[in-house]
């Protein structure tokens, strides 16, 4: 089938071409019109930061001086002192950090100051960057901010602050989305657990649960009631089946986790090991297209630890077809939808309702 030019707001292509097919509204609405003012949404008069946002953008909102928040404490602290302080005020955050690596490094323990500075008045929220110096996780670092879009690397910067049709929506809307978006770009704690930060729980699919499952992406959904998710979930306590303290390189798993293929190797880029990126299944493509062909035969070498080469083909090439069904679906919907706008029948904003 063709990709009609006035739904996608590209050029037709046959469907076996490979190429990925954007929606019109994506086309129309990445960043502003020429010579439009800032936020030109309708409820772009409604939109502002909330305080909350602090903690999803930290060196945005919260590192910097003219906005970071009060503090009524003053001196600057040691690692000792701030443990007995927090034992009492934060008991709960003092026993994780207690539990953790950073605790018990050698020759000293990689303490709250070493992370939130010790100047009380500018103490840091920790970002991923905070994390990436040289003596630390550079490694990681690098490595995740290798992916482009469609990579924790941009959920952020491109999804949240890129897209006017992210900025354009009241607060309270945009929050729901700015949650997940700002976390594993701007936070290593998403995955890795504040303030234990063990791997152990970094290497869990439920992990991946956190932002990774709902209506427009089911993700977590699609994995945990596949038989791949199955045999995850009957046999996820059982140490000699998965083994969570080894190192994904050294993994030895009766059924995959979401991290041991996309984490290959425990290598921190996620896209070495994803599908073409189809912006949440909101653009259509064709993955088995020779375009992809490499992409296919790196998920072939991934599945091969488990299943045959060609099992695995056949297996991609049935959900190839499935994607295609779907996609041809969304494409009718999407001009139904548009004929109902375009005849006065869809207004998607009525003035008589909020």
């Amino acid at each position: 089938h063709w990709v009609p030019h006035e739904v996608y707001g590209m050029p037709g292509d046959p469907d076996n071409s490979g190429k990925v097919f954007s929606s019109g509204l994506y086309a129309k609405y990445m960043g502003y019109p020429e010579g439009a003012p800032p936020y030109p949404g309708k409820y772009s008069r409604f939109w502002r930061t909330l305080p909350a946002y602090r903690y999803y953008l930290p060196d945005f909102m919260y590192n910097r001086d003219e906005i970071r928040p009060s503090n009524p404490i003053k001196g600057q602290f040691r690692l000792r002192e701030c443990l007995g302080c927090h034992s009492v005020v934060t008991p709960g955050i003092v026993r994780d950090y207690e539990k953790s690596a950073h605790a018990k490094a050698e020759p000293s323990p990689t303490g709250c100051d070493t992370c939130h500075g010790n100047n009380h008045q500018k103490l840091l929220m920790p970002s991923s960057k905070s994390c990436g110096v040289s003596d630390c996780h550079e490694e990681q670092y690098v490595q995740n901010a290798q992916g482009g879009i469609g990579s924790h690397a941009s959920c952020a910067s491109f999804a949240q602050v890129e897209c006017a049709w992210s900025i354009e929506r009241p607060p309270g809307d945009t929050a729901g989305c700015t949650f997940c978006h700002t976390s594993s770009e701007e936070r290593c704690s998403t995955c890795h657990q504040r303030h234990q930060f063990d791997p152990a729980i970094a290497r869990r699919s439920e992990q991946c649960k956190t932002c990774h499952w709902g209506k427009d992406h089911r993700d977590w959904e699609a994995y945990d009631i596949s038989i791949h998710g199955v045999v995850y979930q009957v046999n996820k306590n059982d140490p000699s089946n998965f083994d969570f303290s080894k190192k994904l390189s050294d993994a030895d798993y009766v059924g995959p986790t979401c991290q041991y293929c996309h984490l290959r190797g425990g290598h921190h880029n996620v896209q070495r090991l994803s599908t073409v990126y189809t912006s949440m299944g909101m653009s259509n493509a064709d993955r088995g297209a020779p375009l992809w062909k490499g992409k296919r035969d790196t998920w072939v070498s991934v599945c091969d630890d488990c299943h045959s080469p060609r099992f695995a083909r056949e297996n991609l090439q049935a959900m190839d077809e499935a994607c295609k069904d779907a996609g041809l679906k969304y494409t009718e919907t999407f001009k139904v939808a548009e004929n109902l706008q375009l005849d006065g029948m869809g207004e998607p904003m009525p003035k008589d309702l909020a």
